[in-house]
């Protein structure tokens, strides 16, 4: 056991449950962190888990019953009981996954966008926007070439998801290929749309060496000069609970083109998991329907006509429910853009149907 992510909650956890208010697994075990941490998590609670940190937004000390579950993944990859090869096909360190099946079926390429140059300063969009809307993919690049002389895209993951699946051995690994890479190439800022990427590779290039910036700060979107639009309610992305810079940076963008803003219920830190945390789906999908009705329902109450999220997960995970929620990404709106991305969870499920799509599911899993 990782026995080092357990005293801060054994010693500061009182006990008085206001976690649960907004903690699914807290809810259904029935625990507070104490007691959890003090008879242990099991593997099923820590893969219930979606590392949200909703908890630790919440509580009085700060406390992070997701640190526990972490642990409790960790421990369950290195003892063998959590079959994490099972998911192989999700590994961003192997050269067959998902997402880049996804973009070779679909002829998704960025070769004539420089990756791999050396350059000052680089577009590091993120996997899932790179793989599921290569149009606002290729927007976002053009407009940082003309602000900022961005001079190349870098096609790589920040390494979220094997932090996620408990491979803490390989997401060591997987970082120092990273900072590697950005010193071969030169790279002294890294510009990304995704939240997740940025406080990740904020982490991974915590020496200062490389500055890390988002694209809503670098990019100016244009003011529109009349009226207020119909509003746009925003979705937080769990990511950005704590420090609300893209959640505040799109906010600006979105009120100085005219577009209200009302909020739900839970925004900012308070806001609710989409559901994609912590591969939740794969593991308790139950829990994800829970969390889009009840986001569903926060955004019928605010009256707005739809919803913008500033993580191109969580509005694919939005997409691809069946409950007709409107969502679609603040690029997407800030740039006056058709979302190309539509469907694109159905259409990655559909590469492995029939004979064909066996093999390349054989593809994908080969060692």
């Amino acid at each position: 056991m990782h026995e080092t992510n357990y005293p801060a909650i054994l010693e500061h956890c009182n006990g008085c449950g206001i976690c649960r208010d907004s903690c699914q697994l807290l809810r259904e075990s029935g625990c507070t962190p104490f007691e959890m941490a003090r008879q242990g998590v099991t593997l099923s609670e820590a893969l219930s888990c979606s590392f949200c940190d909703a908890c630790a937004a919440i509580c009085p000390e700060k406390l992070s019953t997701g640190a526990l579950c972490a642990a409790r993944r960790r421990e369950g990859v290195d003892s063998g009981e959590f079959e994490v090869d099972a998911f192989r096909y999700l590994f961003p360190d192997r050269p067959n996954n998902l997402m880049g099946m996804y973009r070779q079926h679909h002829g998704i390429d960025y070769s004539d966008l420089a990756p791999g140059a050396n350059t000052g300063t680089c577009f590091f969009p993120g996997c899932t926007l790179m793989t599921y809307s290569p149009g606002l993919t290729r927007e976002v690049f053009s407009r940082l070439q003309k602000s900022v002389q961005c001079r190349a895209i870098w096609t790589d993951c920040c390494g979220k998801l094997l932090e996620q699946l408990g491979l803490h051995g390989r997401l060591q690994l997987f970082q120092d290929r990273l900072r590697t890479y950005a010193h071969e190439h030169e790279i002294k800022r890294i510009i990304t749309a995704c939240p997740g990427c940025y406080y990740d590779l904020a982490k991974v290039f915590q020496s200062g060496d490389v500055i890390i910036q988002t694209v809503y700060e670098t990019l100016d979107f244009k003011k529109a000069p009349g009226s207020t639009q119909l509003g746009c309610t925003v979705h937080d992305s769990c990511p950005d609970r704590f420090s609300g810079l893209f959640g505040s940076q799109v906010r600006t963008a979105l009120q100085q083109q005219g577009v209200a803003t009302p909020e739900m219920q839970h925004f900012g830190k308070t806001t609710i998991c989409c559901g994609s945390g912590g591969q939740l789906s794969h593991f308790r999908p139950d829990f994800v329907d829970e969390l889009v009705d009840q986001r569903q329902a926060e955004f019928i109450q605010t009256g707005a006509n739809s919803m913008v999220a500033y993580c191109l997960s969580c509005v694919l995970k939005y997409d691809s429910m069946p409950n007709d929620l409107p969502v679609t990404h603040a690029l997407n709106l800030l740039l006056d853009l058709e979302p190309d991305y539509r469907g694109a969870k159905q259409r990655a499920i559909s590469m492995f149907d029939g004979p064909e799509g066996e093999q390349r599911w054989a593809a994908i899993m080969a060692d």
